[in-house]
C-alpha cells in the first residue's frame, strides 16, 4: 500500500471517529410537566417509594462547589455508597490527589484532612447530642440517592405514610411534612408530579439549624430518573454552608467495598476545627 493512500485512509477513519463521537446521543433532562394527581396517602407514599432509584452499590464522579461567607472552593470528587453499609466521599482538588475524606456508616463518622494529617472520628449517638439536623446515615443516604426517609428509622414501609401530614403546594406538588419527637427535627419533602422528591428541608428551630437539599437535572439511569445536579444549603447561628454536586459516570451494582481506616501517624480533631477551614472569619 502507498503512502498516500495509507494517509486517505487514516484521515477517512479519524473523520469518521469525529462523526460518531458528535453523533453520540446526550443525556436529555428529564422535566416534569404535569401537575401531582389526586390520590390517597397512602398512594402516593407507594408511588414514592416505587420510584426510588434501584441500587446495591453506586459510585459516581462529582463536581463540587462551595461558599461560606466571603470564601469559595470548588474541587472534583468521587462518591462511592454501598446500601445500608457505608459512605464515601473522597475530594480531590489537584490531580485526582485525595485532600479529604468523608466516612460514615450506621455508627460512625469520620473525617480525613490529609493537608493537615488529622482525622474526626465520632459515634452518631455523640454527634446527635451536638449537630442534630442530618447526622443520621440512613438520612444522609438517602439525600444523596434522592430517596425518601423516615427519621429514626433504617428503612421505611407502606405503613409509615402515617408519619407525615400532606398538603398541596401553590405550584401544585405535594408537601409532606413530619416530626421527630427525640431530636426535635421538623423534616419535609416536596414531590412532583412524577412522584419525585425535589426538595428535602430539615430544620432544628431550637438551635437555629438547617439543612436544604434540592434536586436537579432529573436523568434516566437504569430506567429510573435520577437527579445529576443537587443544591445543598446548611446553617447554623455563626455559619451557612451552600454547596452545589453535578454527577457524572453514575456506576451501579458492581463490586464496591468500603472500609474506615485511621492512618497511624495522623492526630485526632474535632469536627468544629475542621470547619474552620470553611469559616468566613
Amino acid at each position: 500500500m502507498d503512502i498516500s493512500r495509507y494517509r486517505h485512509i487514516l484521515i477517512i477513519c479519524l473523520l469518521s471517529a469525529v462523526v460518531f463521537t458528535a453523533c453520540k446521543p446526550k443525556q436529555k433532562i428529564v422535566y416534569s410537566t404535569s401537575p401531582v394527581e389526586d390520590k390517597a396517602y397512602h398512594e402516593l407514599f407507594n408511588d414514592i417509594i416505587a420510584r426510588e432509584f434501584p441500587y446495591r452499590t453506586l459510585s459516581a464522579r462529582l463536581n463540587m462547589g462551595m461558599t461560606s461567607g466571603t470564601k469559595s472552593y470548588s474541587s472534583r470528587a468521587n462518591l462511592r455508597i454501598v446500601k445500608d453499609e457505608a459512605l464515601q466521599i473522597s475530594i480531590q482538588p489537584l490531580f485526582g490527589v485525595e485532600m479529604f475524606r468523608i466516612y460514615i456508616n450506621p455508627d460512625t463518622l469520620f473525617l480525613l484532612d490529609r493537608m493537615n494529617k488529622r482525622y474526626v472520628l465520632e459515634s452518631f449517638s455523640t454527634l446527635k447530642e451536638l449537630y442534630p439536623v442530618g447526622f443520621d446515615y440512613y438520612t444522609m443516604q438517602s439525600l444523596f440517592t434522592n430517596a425518601l426517609f423516615v427519621s429514626g428509622k433504617e428503612e421505611i414501609d407502606a405503613g409509615d405514610y402515617s408519619a407525615f401530614s400532606y398538603s398541596r403546594a401553590s405550584d401544585q406538588n405535594y408537601r409532606m411534612t413530619a416530626k421527630d419527637a427525640n431530636s426535635g427535627i421538623d423534616y419535609s419533602f416536596t414531590v412532583n408530579g412524577d412522584d419525585r422528591i425535589t426538595f428535602a428541608h430539615l430544620m432544628q428551630s431550637e438551635k437555629k439549624q438547617y439543612m436544604q437539599w434540592e434536586y436537579h437535572n432529573f436523568m434516566v439511569l437504569n430506567n429510573i430518573t435520577f437527579p445529576h445536579k443537587m443544591n445543598i444549603t446548611l446553617s447554623s447561628v455563626s455559619r451557612k454552608i451552600n454547596a452545589e454536586l453535578l454527577f457524572s459516570d453514575i456506576v451501579t451494582n458492581d463490586s464496591l467495598q468500603l472500609e474506615l481506616n485511621v492512618p497511624s501517624n495522623y492526630t485526632k480533631t474535632s469536627i468544629d476545627e475542621i470547619l474552620k477551614i470553611l469559616s468566613p472569619k
